[in-house]
């Protein structure tokens, strides 16, 4: 029984506190709901995921979270973009603020901008000398290509991309947060590659350890959960390896099977990962 409700009261006063009280808790779920809305109305504003540039290094092509050029232009204060859009944003949508996709490639452990292409049906390519001409920017121009000596950062692997549209890409964004030795992949000082510690897709082998740490709910979206899961490659592809999950890190079957929903393991306990993203024992 509620122990504010007043049953068969026939107290005037009584039966408006009874009123008072019941309109007060209508009132803080409307207002609880109305703050959760909102939270998750920011949260899907600031989260659209932005389309990738491209990261060539030998034969393996990355996906960067982080845009060189950009950086370049935001440190210079330049406001003439690469391409115009005729909308009321400028820029094509949500995914794609900067409006295009730039690919680069360390040559000779140098960081080059090969092209730029912009983001609609007609993939217009850039002019680059023009265009750096044109801001004012004078570059190191190799057979038509720009050595980006402007930039500077460490990358780490992006993980959220695990598991999600494109298991098998290796996905790399820049920290904005300490972090440790382990967990640096590129290290770049005004467009030279001085640190690589991307491990090639070939050197996982069959019976290698792999582990890493996977979040999972408890209970609220707030209330997360980590265990260190274990797994042993079957088989390598080329692109990704088929491991065995030896180790959940718990022997709760509630909790290992919301490992297993985190990680996209389907049936049993064998799947294929992207070993990038794990650490090698």
């Amino acid at each position: 029984m509620n122990k504010y409700k007043i049953v068969n009261s026939n107290n005037k006063d009584m039966q408006g506190y009874e009123f008072r009280i019941e309109n007060s808790k209508s009132l803080i779920r409307k207002v609880l709901l109305l703050i959760a809305f909102i939270f998750f109305s920011i949260i899907n504003l600031k989260a659209t995921e932005q389309v990738s540039d491209l990261l060539i290094i030998k034969n393996d092509t990355f996906f960067l979270k982080t845009f060189p050029l950009e950086k370049l232009l935001i440190e210079k204060r330049i406001k003439k973009r690469p391409f115009e859009y005729n909308n009321d944003y400028g820029f094509p949508h949500t995914g794609c603020y900067r409006g295009y996709i730039a690919t680069w490639k360390v040559i000779d452990d140098k960081l080059f901008l090969l092209k730029v292409e912009k983001e609609d049906d007609t993939n217009e390519t850039l002019d680059l000398s023009d265009y750096f001409k044109s801001i004012g920017y004078t570059p190191n121009l190799i057979d038509g290509f720009v050595q980006a000596d402007w930039y500077s950062d460490t990358l780490i692997s992006y993980d959220f991309f695990m598991y999600y549209y494109n298991p098998k890409g290796f996905y790399l964004t820049d920290s904005y947060y300490s972090i440790s030795a382990n967990d640096i992949q590129l290290i770049f000082e005004k467009g030279q590659l001085i640190e690589n510690n991307i491990k090639r897709i070939d050197s996982y082998k069959k019976g290698d350890i792999l582990w890493r740490e996977i979040k999972y709910y408890r209970q609220w979206f707030l209330d997360l959960g980590i265990k260190k899961v274990k797994a042993v490659v079957l088989e390598n592809n080329g692109n990704m390896v088929r491991v065995e999950i030896k180790d959940y890190g718990t022997k709760k079957k509630r909790v290992i099977k919301k490992l297993k929903r985190e990680m996209k393991i389907i049936e049993g306990d064998k799947d294929w990962i992207n070993p990038r993203y794990w650490n090698k024992e």
